[in-house]
């Protein structure tokens, strides 16, 4: 007589076969789905941020985002907010005084390798934070910096990059939810004194911080290596991301 169907013990087998193959590919695939999700993110933060500080400079006919109104105003968070604000779309914001990671961080902030980090990266002082309607929270800190030296210049122009830094900025795409990791959900960059944001990891920033051209993501031995064996704290994967179309294959 032709056997029909599949016993029960079979049918159990064949299901705890599977359960045992999803809980192995669950947790990567989660992984992978969430590092893309905040890739995406990071594009329409970058966007967003770009925009509002680009057009602050184009509209008041200035060349240096420090000769703006906007920057007058850098030690009255109140004022700094609504002058933003016309530009860019704030659902709240904060300001410190000090780098210290900020209390909603209950878990704390993280090097890509899992480092406990005591203050935000890229962050070394008072600073003022944009929390966007995306969820996104740009965290910005100036250097005190207006205009770059003449021998600053020179060494910028030999490499291809020509800018002073207002500020640092530092994006974590969903705010205080996990993982909240440097290269993961937080990213870092330099601002210009045209409103652009430079990726740590990429060549501008190289320059202006190290001096060094070759200092960046994809050398193992630069300042802000991001390379599928060395990623140093995770800073200059910011620019491995952007330069590999916002795939997280690191």
């Amino acid at each position: 007589m032709k056997k029909q169907g599949f016993t029960l013990a079979e049918v159990l087998i064949t299901l705890s076969i599977i359960g045992v193959i999803a809980a192995l590919t669950t947790p990567t695939l989660v992984t992978s789905v969430r590092n893309q999700t905040n890739a995406s993110k990071l594009t329409s933060a970058i966007s967003n941020l770009e925009n509002a500080f680009t057009s602050i400079v184009v509209n008041e006919g200035v060349d240096d985002i420090s000769d703006t109104e906007l920057w007058s105003y850098w030690g009255n968070v109140d004022n700094f907010a609504g002058e933003i604000g016309k530009y860019l779309k704030v659902i709240s914001y904060d300001s410190a005084e000090e780098a210290s990671i900020p209390s909603g961080y209950t878990n704390g902030v993280k090097t890509i390798s899992g480092t406990a980090l005591t203050s935000m990266p890229n962050i070394t002082g008072a600073y003022i934070s944009l929390t966007l309607p995306s969820g996104a929270v740009a965290y910005i800190a100036s250097d005190g910096t207006t205009k770059t030296t003449a021998e600053e210049e020179t060494i910028q122009k030999a490499g291809g990059a020509l800018f002073s830094s207002p500020a640092y900025v530092t994006i974590d795409v969903n705010g205080v939810e996990a993982p909240n990791r440097v290269g993961r959900d937080i990213f870092c960059f330099i601002m210009g004194q045209e409103g652009k944001f430079y990726p740590f990891g990429g060549k501008d920033v190289a320059i202006f911080k190290g001096k060094e051209a070759n200092s960046v993501w994809n050398n193992n031995d630069g300042i802000y290596p991001c390379t599928d064996t060395t990623k140093g704290n995770g800073e200059g994967c910011t620019a491995r991301l952007i330069e590999e179309n916002f795939k997280m294959n690191y």
